[in-house]
């Protein structure tokens, strides 16, 4: 079997991809070694201290979910002045779950536009 591609997504200027393992194939029991990470996608925008993260859960489960969370995130100066990016996972900015991949795409494309 030919390995797919990773999901075509339109990403937006000010968007950063910090990881991307999500790939161009719907959930069943033949590719769920595709969704058995603890984060697929992982999006920064520090500009306007926003996160989009992707997962699938329960991992390995084809009964699972994709979730899509959008992370406000705090900005940080350690004592040497350099500047990080800390998610706030208690907090939310936004939330979505679905098991279709389409919907997740267009969600995905959606937010980065929007947020």
């Amino acid at each position: 079997m030919e390995e797919p591609e990773l999901q075509p997504l339109r990403i937006v200027s000010g968007w950063n991809v910090e990881w991307n393992l999500f790939y161009e194939v719907d959930p069943s029991k033949n590719t769920m070694h595709y969704l058995d990470s603890s984060s697929l996608l992982h999006l920064k925008n520090k500009s306007n201290t926003k996160a989009i993260n992707l997962e699938w859960r329960p991992e390995n489960d084809v009964n699972g979910n994709y979730i899509l969370r959008v992370i406000n995130l705090i900005k940080t100066t350690n004592n040497k002045g350099i500047i990080n990016y800390e998610g706030d996972w208690e907090n939310l900015h936004f939330e979505f779950k679905s098991k279709n991949r389409i919907e997740i795409v267009n969600e995905i494309e959606r937010l980065l536009i929007q947020t």
